[in-house]
């Protein structure tokens, strides 16, 4: 008969670590027949007081949650909101296909009969907060000072615009003016569109 894999030993999926009357199943293992196997790769982890095992992944599925700050590059807008492909996840890149909705409610500015404006624009760099998970759906918000766009191109000639004042950017090659919900560091980060 096989002998169990001990603790601090690393164990691949399906590799036994004990039988059912030993221990009971924890996080990452299985009940295969009386026998308890590993369900992904990484150590084993024993908890005597609980009399359960478990195995500690070698490496943790990268997750968003709520209050992250996460910074990508819209893909799609409207009136309303926006679609934002997610790159950075608090401040790393992240390699996963992350896609996210952008509330843009209330930051258009006044009420009927008053000039909209547009806080983002298509292919903007921006950094926005998780707010919600609703639904499977990454709500993002750019709510705080630090959120917002933090690189854009000119919509007149493609060159990359520079701040003008807190709410307006402007194309040092053109001279256009556009309007914009900056973040506090626009146009000084490394992150290029």
């Amino acid at each position: 008969m096989k002998e169990t894999k001990p603790k601090d030993v690393n164990v691949l999926p399906g590799d036994r670590l004990a039988v059912s009357e030993e221990f009971l199943p924890g996080r990452h293992t299985y009940d295969s027949a009386g026998l308890i196997r590993a369900l992904a790769m990484g150590s084993v982890q024993k908890d005597m007081k609980n009399m359960e095992i478990s195995v500690k992944p070698a490496v943790e599925p990268e997750v968003i949650k709520v209050d992250d700050w996460v910074t990508g590059q819209v893909e799609g807008a409207q009136a309303s909101s926006a679609n934002v492909h997610i790159f950075f996840l608090n401040g790393k890149p992240t390699y996963k296909d992350f896609s996210g909705m952008l509330s843009l409610r209330g930051l258009s500015g006044g009420g009927r009969g008053a000039r909209r404006t547009t806080p983002v624009k298509l292919g903007d760099v921006v950094r926005c907060r998780v707010f919600s998970l609703l639904n499977g759906i990454i709500h993002l918000t750019i709510d705080e000072p630090d959120m917002g766009v933090v690189a854009a191109l000119c919509g007149n000639c493609g060159r990359p615009l520079s701040r003008g004042t807190a709410t307006k950017a402007k194309c040092v090659e053109c001279g256009n003016v556009e309007e914009r919900k900056l973040a506090r560091d626009f146009g000084t980060t490394p992150i290029q569109p």
